[in-house]
């Protein structure tokens, strides 16, 4: 997998983490703004069942997020290794961008400056290779 393709993943991968952590804060609860009426049929049966189908999707969700939370990290290794071998406005560009998921607009980063780290950081990540760069090895 190439850098780019390996950032935009994580990108996207840090959106659904975000969303099933929501998911599980809620406790699988459907919100519903107050006016709205439910039928209410026998409470305790209702709550009862729902705790059933909850806790099948809760570990569902559990294991999903251990895996978002796997890919993630060895993407913010890989950006600590940008940061020690090619230098912190790489980093930073990566980080801002693919991990805290901000526009080039709120990284107060002009884009084409912004693309241009971008595209640098994944060229010489590609160049070196990923298993280099975790070992610390930031010679091409």
């Amino acid at each position: 997998m190439s850098a780019r393709d390996r950032f935009n993943q994580t990108r996207d991968a840090v959106i659904e983490h975000h969303r099933i952590c929501l998911e599980i804060m809620a406790c699988g609860e459907d919100w519903k703004p107050e006016e709205v009426r439910v039928p209410k049929g026998d409470p305790t049966c209702t709550k009862a069942l729902h705790m059933l189908d909850w806790s099948d999707k809760l570990e569902t969700l559990e294991a999903r997020k251990d895996e978002l939370e796997e890919f993630i990290g060895l993407t913010l290794e890989i950006i600590e290794g940008v940061r020690d071998g090619l230098g912190e406005e790489y980093a930073d560009v990566l980080d801002a961008r693919y991990i805290d998921c901000l526009t080039w607009r709120d990284m107060g980063v002009n884009k084409s400056t912004g693309k241009h780290r971008v595209s640098v950081a994944c060229d010489w990540v590609d160049s070196l290779g990923v298993a280099k760069i975790l070992r610390g090895e930031y010679e091409i």
